[in-house]
């Protein structure tokens, strides 16, 4: 082989192998859904009409404390440096078990660099969004500085769709959907205290998301022959990385240890796992699902705070029979 054959046989293989460590995200098989979800499945929750934003005419408005108030126009904003965030995120509101959780890759302006170049006062303690809907909420300018929060203009590799949130949408790595306020129309740099829409009626808004689970397959209540093994598989999430699932059928006397099928190197998504089971007796039974954390944190029985977010085992009923 010629050394210039040679030198391009390397860059290929150069290519190829940077290629592939920018797509580490798992392949999908066909028993679980995409692990990177699809924006038309993406889960939806707003307080009101679904507002009607016109690119051409849209501004983001920073005010407050900052040295030089700016209203940014959405060409403005996708000018600058972007960074790509893949993110799990679940709803507050979200049951035990519940559907309301999904996946998307993420890509927008960090909040501390765009509040940064603005200038920002001593005196500030946080941010307070206005969203096109009505909503408010806020950060800490801890989290801000800490957290990595997302000024998001692209969702899944396309401009957020006026569903989830377009133009802008603000991602706080880590914590329940509360705060993760779409169609932002202004940000306020504060100094004061600041409670958010849900926090006016009740709700704890401030913890991040808990280790949870949830089931993928089999849906629903399921019938199975006795000493045949049952497929299960589902999806845990929350506490940073999720570092293992176990499974009970006897309310968590004895545990069964799922497989991680897929995961990212990444914290704040979700991982799959999937189990087999045997039931050796006729009669019904529940299978529970635990997620436990990389820092030990687990998935508690029952979850009796019920404006912070549930997560309590998940649970599936399964009938065995002869």
């Amino acid at each position: 082989m010629n050394i210039r054959r040679m030198r391009i046989v390397l860059v290929l293989v150069s290519a190829v192998m940077v290629l592939g460590a920018l797509d580490a995200r798992p392949q999908d098989d066909g028993r679980f859904p995409p692990f990177i979800t699809p924006n038309k499945d993406y889960f939806v929750t707003r307080i009101g009409v679904l507002p009607e934003i016109e690119a051409s005419s849209y501004r983001l408005e920073i005010k407050g404390l900052v040295q030089t108030p700016k209203k940014f126009t959405l060409e403005e904003l996708r000018a600058m440096p972007m960074t790509e965030l893949t993110l799990t995120v679940e709803c507050i509101g979200n049951g035990a078990g519940g559907p309301l959780v999904s996946t998307a890759v993420w890509k927008g302006v960090l909040l501390r660099d765009l509040l940064k170049s603005l200038g920002v006062n001593e005196r500030a303690t946080g941010v307070r969004y206005e969203s096109a809907d009505a909503y408010y909420s806020s950060h800490t300018m801890a989290q801000v500085r800490d957290n990595g929060i997302m000024v998001a203009l692209l969702m899944n590799g396309e401009p957020i769709p006026r569903l989830h949130g377009f133009p802008v949408r603000i991602l706080n790595p880590g914590f329940y959907g509360v705060k993760q306020p779409a169609w932002i129309t202004s940000i306020e740099v504060i100094d004061r205290p600041m409670k958010d829409y849900w926090e006016d009626g009740g709700w704890d808004c401030s913890l991040p998301m808990a280790v949870d689970s949830l089931f993928f397959f089999p849906q629903a209540s399921v019938v199975v022959k006795r000493a045949k093994p049952l497929k299960l598989g589902g999806a845990a999430f929350g506490g940073t990385r999720v570092a293992r699932v176990d499974l009970t059928t006897d309310g968590g006397k004895s545990w069964t240890e799922a497989s991680i099928v897929k995961r990212m190197e990444a914290d704040n998504v979700w991982v799959f796992w999937e189990a087999e089971l045997v039931f050796p007796s006729v009669g019904g039974y529940v299978v529970r699902a635990r997620a436990t954390d990389i820092r030990g944190r687990s998935q508690p029985e029952t979850d009796p705070e019920a404006f912070d977010g549930t997560n309590e085992w998940a649970a599936l009923k399964v009938k065995v029979k002869k």
